[in-house]
């Protein structure tokens, strides 16, 4: 096996088990007998399982680099909660990180910062979508980019945890559930929707039904 193969089968194997156990619970060691390979083999590639968190977080980086930063180029509201439901599935491909983020990051200055950095340019993505939609009279928010960023950190914030919250609640992650967290924050941005309320929410529905259908509900 060569070493970039090695390398991707110790960080997806990393990823299922913290998944299943939190990263806590697992040592670079399972990870190694998990892959079938020597503890020294693991140590090689990794040296510590804050390098492997740090990759896995690449990964997530890098799956938000190849495709998220197109987002206004498709300013609707069909597309917006697209992005909701697109969001929601990488935190549960993922969603060990997302558990434990805030101790992951406060034990790991440079995880810490390359989250900042990806989170920093996520929320000017963002903030620039949201621009867009004004620009093309999907949304109002009269000129104001104080607002604008607020409204981003909110939906931010939910979207972030939405999965947690269904976790703690105890409830099955369908799409029904995913569709409520959506609700939520469409229920944030209401009032500055110019179309009506009914066809705002028909198409969010639709829109989420169809990506998580498609890919199949958590």
């Amino acid at each position: 096996m060569g070493s970039r193969e090695t390398q991707t089968l110790i960080i997806n194997m990393a990823l299922e088990l913290f998944n299943e156990h939190s990263s806590g619970a697992i040592s670079t060691n399972r990870v190694a007998e998990a892959c079938d390979i020597s503890k020294g083999n693991l140590h090689y590639h990794f040296k510590t399982k804050k390098e492997i968190i740090q990759s896995i977080f690449k990964c997530i980086s890098d799956e938000m680099n190849a495709g998220w930063y197109q987002d206004h180029l498709n300013p609707t509201v069909k597309h917006m909660a697209e992005m909701f439901a697109r969001q929601l599935l990488l935190i549960h491909d993922y969603r060990f990180f997302y558990r434990e983020m805030p101790a992951l990051l406060r034990s790991d200055p440079v995880l810490l910062r390359r989250y900042q950095e990806n989170r920093d340019k996520r929320m000017l993505a963002l903030e620039d979508y949201f621009k867009e939609l004004s620009r093309v009279g999907v949304m109002d928010f009269k000129n104001s980019e104080s607002l604008i960023n607020s409204l981003v950190v909110s939906s931010w914030i939910i979207s972030d945890n939405w999965l947690n919250y269904i976790e703690f609640k105890k409830y099955e992650a369908t799409s029904e559930k995913i569709l409520e967290g959506y609700e939520m924050i469409l229920d944030i941005f209401r009032p500055y929707f110019t179309q009506t309320w009914a066809d705002v929410t028909a198409d969010s529905l639709t829109a989420i039904k169809g990506i998580v259908d498609d890919k199949g509900a958590p």
